[in-house]
């Protein structure tokens, strides 16, 4: 332990788990910004809405108390001679030089007239006006009021608020990314556990497993009873053998998270052509053609575990045989550009719906069983994508029920050492 209380030797996220909690906090930092707007432009709607029509109920109050109001000066005897039956009052109309049609005679008359009784909106001289008409003893009072103001004040209100609501949105995506680093750091401490869980567990089990392989080769070169014991001893070798490369590859796996420089220089052509002669007789017996194509201007050098990278490409194409008729084609194809290398597995057997393809990582996902031979979990894929990942990786998966499937893996192309 160290002065602050944390282990001496607790190795550091890798770039990988780093990009990844960047990524998981850059989600968390999207969906609060996202839930923050969503709640700002609600609260603006309602508050712009409520705030327009309180406006507007003011206005209308307005206009009809000086609507009412004219009304009783026109019921004064002293006032009718000069105001008649019927008055008009407008508050807020421009002068003449900006509204001409008030010089014209009867101009008033001409839109107040067909006014019904209450509450109407009209425009004036291009501006919007709230109009009041009140009728009572054949005396008509008509009140309009300008809403040019009550729409300046809405339109301030609506800018003010954007502005408000866009702080707000900016400083709630600020808080829910600091928010999220803090929630993803012990994520990244049980990934960082189990890492070094994975390379101590692979360090211890190799000594065993190296003295297992070193005897069963020791009783496979001494005398057999009989056919049977020697056919054993052979397959305990082969198995002690696949146990080694196992942890080995998860020990050099888990150092290249730590050292991506650790990796291995690994020939993908090499591999398939491997694959291919070791499939060569599954193939022919399920009457199936197994091609490689090589793009033999490329050279095919990445970086990484040999034997996870063997294993992935394996997968695929066992895979692939599995799911195609007699008479079919499984192709392993290599090509790439000058930063990329590519191997893919083509085959034109059962396939698999379109919408199902982004699915097929995930652990104990299958696809169309229909002509697959035994009881299968749905593993290869998932642990296929988890090699792909460790090797800064990329699979795209394409395939289309009755026409058939293809995996594609692309890695960084290492440059040849010579």
């Amino acid at each position: 332990m160290n002065g602050n209380g944390t282990p001496k030797n607790d190795p550091e996220p890798t770039r990988a788990d780093r990009r990844m909690l960047r990524r998981a906090s850059a989600v968390v930092a999207a969906q609060t910004g996202i839930a923050a707007a969503l709640v700002v432009a609600v609260v603006i709607v309602l508050v712009y809405s409520i705030s327009q029509q309180e406006r507007r109920d003011s206005v209308e109050y307005k206009a009809e108390e000086n609507a009412e109001r004219l009304l009783g000066k026109m019921r004064q005897p002293e006032n009718q001679a000069t105001m008649g039956t019927s008055h008009i009052d407008v508050d807020g109309l421009p002068g003449e030089d900006d509204c001409p049609e008030q010089s014209t005679d009867g101009w008033m008359e001409s839109w107040a007239d067909p006014l019904p009784t209450g509450v109407s909106e009209l425009r004036l001289c291009d501006e919007p006006f709230l109009g009041y008409v009140a009728e009572d003893d054949g005396l008509r009072s008509v009140a309009a009021l300008s809403l040019v103001e009550q729409q300046e004040e809405s339109e301030r209100l609506a800018r003010l608020s954007i502005l408000a609501g866009g702080i707000g949105v900016l400083g709630a995506a600020g808080v829910g990314w600091l928010v999220g680093r803090r929630a993803v750091r012990p994520l990244g401490r049980a990934l960082t556990s189990q890492r070094r869980f994975v390379a101590d567990a692979s360090h211890e089990l190799r000594t065993p497993l190296a003295i297992l392989h070193t005897r069963a080769q020791l009783l496979q070169r001494g005398p057999a009873t009989d056919e049977r014991q020697r056919g054993e001893l052979e397959q305990l070798v082969d198995d002690a053998r696949v146990l080694s490369d196992i942890v080995s590859d998860l020990l050099l796996s888990a150092e290249m998270q730590h050292r991506p420089d650790a990796g291995q220089p690994v020939d993908l052509g090499q591999v398939a052509t491997d694959i291919k002669s070791s499939f060569a007789d599954t193939a022919e017996e399920a009457d199936v053609d197994l091609v490689l194509d090589v793009d033999p201007a490329l050279q095919h050098l990445v970086t990484g575990a040999p034997s996870a990278l063997r294993r992935a490409v394996a997968a695929l194409v066992d895979n692939s045989l599995r799911h195609v008729a007699s008479g079919g084609t499984v192709t392993i194809q290599l090509n790439g550009t000058t930063e990329t290398v590519r191997v893919g597995v083509l085959d034109d057997g059962e396939g698999f719906d379109p919408e199902v393809a982004a699915e097929l990582t995930q652990r104990f996902r299958r696809g169309s069983d229909s002509s697959s031979v035994g009881h299968r979990l749905g593993l290869g894929l998932a642990l296929v994508d988890e090699v792909v990942q460790a090797h800064d990786g990329s699979m795209e998966i394409n395939g289309q029920r009755g026409v058939g499937a293809s995996v594609t893996l692309s890695f960084p192309r290492r440059e040849s050492s010579r």
